[in-house]
């Protein structure tokens, strides 16, 4: 849900948000738009509502700025004709008359009503059908884009080519880190550069120049803990001033690498005003998280989900108050 606040309300961020399967399934009823928005709400609840609140403290730790965050919506039913119905599912239609016109059939299709709200203020709203594979004509989208600066890493975002070099490159100093850190993964590693050779995927690499190699070798052709390790130190520079949402961080770094990685992480998310939120089901990666910085740590908060009769229940706990718990008592943290 935080990735929202990049610009809560702009009615397609929240489409972006969806746990949709593979949009290329043979039935156009599965992992629709519609089901996507449908599985955000609480399955248990007649009322179709998410709220979230986000505080910002100044330096004296008063509250400047606060936003509520509201996603609302009703479900309606609406007749729309065989044309209507097939565009919306993106799919041709097949049913013809013999003089070539279109058979007009009929549905009644749900159709969900959503209204986006910010300080109880609406200030977007759109609707999607049954069976809707786009987020397009019908959505009012925002007059104007706040500036949150929000950066989401999903657990497997360092298979693919993106990452943030760029910005880490401006940073002399940082990048000189950088690369003493990634020498926990290629101990002979010179310097990563940009080639602008277009000639195979239409764009330029990045290249890691390394003693351990006779040429600088494109990026994609390393280890996963390589890639996931580049992809998060240069996405904490991409989060300046903003939020870094890492899901399931630790993913492909190996245990060894995880002291230095997480704490040149940790440490420059503080330096660069970075509010960072780590998930994870690893209790060594969450271990390696309390133990590798005391500053960092005095300002971190941990949470832990547990059933308590029939809901979820939050526990909060401080830094300090985790690393106790977890080594003195004994509890397991994940």
């Amino acid at each position: 849900m935080l990735q929202s606040y990049s610009d809560p309300q702009n009615f397609k961020i929240w489409g972006m948000l969806l746990r949709r399967n593979n949009p290329g399934t043979a039935d156009p009823l599965l992992y629709s738009y519609y089901e996507g928005f449908y599985d955000l709400f609480n399955i248990n609840s007649e009322e179709k509502c998410i709220e979230y609140t986000v505080e910002q403290k100044g330096s004296g730790s008063e509250i400047v700025d606060r936003e509520n965050i509201k996603l609302r919506a009703k479900i309606t039913e609406e007749e729309l004709t065989e044309s209507e119905y097939c565009k919306i599912q993106g799919i041709a239609l097949s049913h013809q008359k013999a003089s070539g016109e279109l058979e007009e059939f009929t549905h009644n299709v749900n159709k969900m009503e959503v209204e986006i709200m910010i300080n109880d203020k609406a200030v977007s709203s759109g609707y999607v059908f049954e069976g809707q594979r786009r987020i397009e004509g019908g959505s009012q989208m925002s007059l104007a884009k706040p500036e949150h600066n929000v950066v989401y890493i999903s657990p497997s975002r360092h298979t693919g080519a993106e990452i943030y070099l760029t910005d880490i490159l401006k940073y002399p100093e940082l990048y000189e880190e950088m690369l003493e850190i990634l020498r926990d993964y290629d101990k002979n590693i010179i310097s990563i550069n940009y080639d602008n050779d277009k000639r195979y995927s239409g764009r330029g690499i990045y290249k890691i120049l390394s003693k351990s190699y006779k040429e600088a070798l494109p990026l994609n052709v390393y280890g996963d803990g390589m890639k996931k390790a580049i992809l998060l130190m240069s996405a904490v520079l991409k989060a300046q001033n903003g939020i870094l949402l890492l899901d399931e961080f630790e993913t492909a770094i190996h245990t060894s690498a995880m002291d230095r990685t997480f704490r040149w992480i940790l440490e420059n998310c503080l330096k660069l005003n970075v509010q960072v939120f780590l998930t994870s089901h690893s209790r060594e990666a969450i271990d390696k998280v309390l133990k590798c910085s005391e500053n960092v740590r005095k300002q971190t908060a941990l949470y832990t989900l547990y059933k308590e009769e029939d809901r979820i229940s939050v526990r909060r706990l401080t830094g300090d108050k985790a690393l106790e718990v977890q080594d003195e008592m004994g509890l397991e943290l994940r």
